[in-house]
């Protein structure tokens, strides 16, 4: 049996972005080379003191990041 070496198609990624909303306002971003948990929907997290719930996620992704959006209220 013969194996091929695979080629991938696209690069890997060499970011994680993740990025904190509250409205349309930035709260906080952090970059990382690794992936972090992902929270959903109804889920608090603590940032700079305060609690907010997580109110919705989404994705994205460009040639050398993943993007995660986290839309939060403070609770």
């Amino acid at each position: 049996m013969i194996f091929e070496k695979y080629e991938p198609e696209f690069s890997p990624i060499d970011y994680f972005i993740t990025r904190f909303f509250v409205g349309d306002d930035c709260l906080f971003e952090q970059e990382t080379k690794v992936s972090l948990p992902t929270l959903i929907t109804g889920d608090m997290i603590d940032i700079f003191d305060e609690s907010y719930l997580i109110e919705s996620r989404e994705f994205g992704f460009n040639e050398k990041a993943f993007i995660t959006v986290y839309r939060i209220k403070k609770s």
